[in-house]
């Protein structure tokens, strides 16, 4: 049920009994009706019901009660949404924190945000519609939140360190219908394989939460690798998939991805998709792939989800958001600030969000064209030279997998490349695509980059050179230890 009066805001547990589909207490879709599907079972309405009481009775024991923040760090899972489901009927606040962090990074993100509470899985399972144990321990010193808040997450920390980013109960409610609105999106007839995190925006709001509003069964892989993607592709027989790149890159380098005569939709989000990508899928699946751009601030800001739009549009904006261009930066309308703590970084003023990504909106069609991050342009010897010009070009080599551009005292090129590409090779192929000012003057190539949980390149220079010279000296360890 849905309160729909202009003075009441809609409370954490008002959201929960819309996603659980509670009206006069009893279910709104049949008791048997599949919430979530992967490779070994299905989670039914009925299950899904008794999870997320089996939850509350365990946090209500606990001693957590209505405002406490609850971290949750669990294997994405049936349980874990059934649990961010219960936190919220008890009008808590969830704090989403990624499975894959290691202690010190939980530590230092629970640091900016002090929850109430921290649960943990001693042992999680293997696939997603699997049950886990939950382990409740105490926090000490919570961080008071506003009071709308009903969900804490964190950035990506791509571009250096991560944000703390509110979202209220209402602006989820708001963004489900958003994405409702959205042409081309999925419903409730449809079959959403869902291969990104479901965790973070893309995967939380327009995956999971949207496909609980409306009823419409979500898919899940048993594992990310090629293989692995495209055999559930072929066995769920999905309408619609919603991924990153490097899912879109996986599928259509798979030999053996078989054509998929009901899938209708498939978007990509995260980083913009590159045509080479895109046609890769198109000609394996026999689907044009989409673009949708947002945040963990915003949520979804722009969508074209039929890939009508040629890279790098992202769609046009998002019923119901508001986006302009100024300095060549995109700024998205937002009534608060989203961030819970302070950085120092005025990144939200006067109702709008500054995104820091380089943008251009076309007059006629409304199309947002996302042309790099503002802080992508360095001034060398007096002449401002884009990075993301660079990573282009680096980009356009066969073997060249991923490409970040930065500056320190000269120009550098951190790269994943393949089939044995060397950095004499890369530098011949730069001086002969850009002028001498352009070209990288240091290359830094290994198998892979670091990559963030949503799939985004890390472009934070420290963290590069760091992960390069860690993997460097395990490779010189592993040499010695041969001799």
């Amino acid at each position: 049920m849905r309160r729909t009066e202009p003075d009441i805001v809609m409370s954490a547990r008002d959201l929960s009994d819309r996603l659980c589909g509670a009206g006069s207490g009893s279910p709104l879709w049949g008791d048997e009706s599949p919430v979530w599907v992967d490779e070994t079972d299905t989670v039914d309405r009925r299950a899904l019901h008794e999870e997320v009481g089996r939850c509350h009775d365990l946090l209500v024991a606990r001693g957590v009660r209505p405002g406490d923040c609850v971290a949750v760090q669990l294997l994405p899972g049936a349980t874990l949404f059934a649990l961010l489901l219960a936190i919220w009927r008890l009008d808590a606040r969830a704090m989403l924190l990624d499975h894959r962090l290691t202690e010190a990074e939980t530590g230092s993100l629970t640091r900016l945000c002090p929850p109430a509470f921290h649960v943990r899985a001693p042992a999680g399972t293997t696939h997603f519609t699997g049950w886990s144990e939950l382990l409740v321990e105490p926090g000490t010193g919570a961080l008071p939140l506003p009071e709308q808040v009903c969900l804490v997450q964190f950035t990506s920390g791509s571009t250096g360190q991560s944000k703390v980013v509110g979202r209220s109960a209402a602006s989820l409610d708001a963004e489900i219908d958003r994405y409702a609105a959205i042409d081309a999106m999925p419903g409730t007839d449809d079959r959403l394989l869902l291969l990104c995190s479901p965790i973070h925006t893309w995967g939380l709001v327009g995956g999971i939460l949207y496909g609980l509003a409306v009823g419409m069964p979500v898919l899940l892989p048993s594992a990310q690798h090629g293989g692995a993607l495209a055999r559930a592709a072929a066995a769920l027989e999905p309408t619609a998939i919603f991924g990153v790149t490097t899912h879109f890159d996986l599928l259509g380098k798979t030999a053996d991805l078989p054509r998929l005569p009901r899938l209708r939709v498939a978007t990509s989000a995260g980083m913009i998709t590159s045509p080479a990508v895109a046609e890769r899928f198109r000609a394996a699946s026999g689907c044009r792939l989409g673009q949708v751009y947002g945040s963990t601030e915003a949520g979804v800001v722009t969508a074209d989800l039929a890939g009508r739009f040629p890279a790098p549009s992202v769609g046009r904006p998002a019923p119901g958001i508001t986006v302009r261009a100024t300095g060549g930066e995109l700024y998205v309308r937002l009534d608060e600030t989203p961030y819970l703590v302070d950085d120092g970084v005025a990144r939200f003023s006067d109702g709008w969000l500054r995104t820091y990504d380089r943008a251009a909106i076309d007059e006629a069609s409304g199309a947002v064209t996302i042309l790099g991050r503002a802080d992508s342009v360095v001034a060398i010897g007096g002449i401002k030279i884009d990075l993301m010009e660079i990573e282009q070009a680096l980009q356009e080599h066969p073997d060249v997998a991923h490409a970040v551009v930065t500056f320190g005292s000269v120009i550098e090129a951190h790269v994943a490349a393949r089939n044995g590409l060397t950095d004499r090779a890369l530098a011949a192929w730069s001086r002969e695509r850009l002028n001498p000012l352009k070209a990288p003057k240091r290359y830094y190539l290994q198998e892979k980059l670091i990559e963030t949980p949503t799939g985004k390149v890390v472009r934070d220079r420290a963290q590069l050179l760091s992960a390069f010279h860690d993997r460097r000296t395990a490779a010189v360890d592993a040499d010695q230890g041969d001799q």
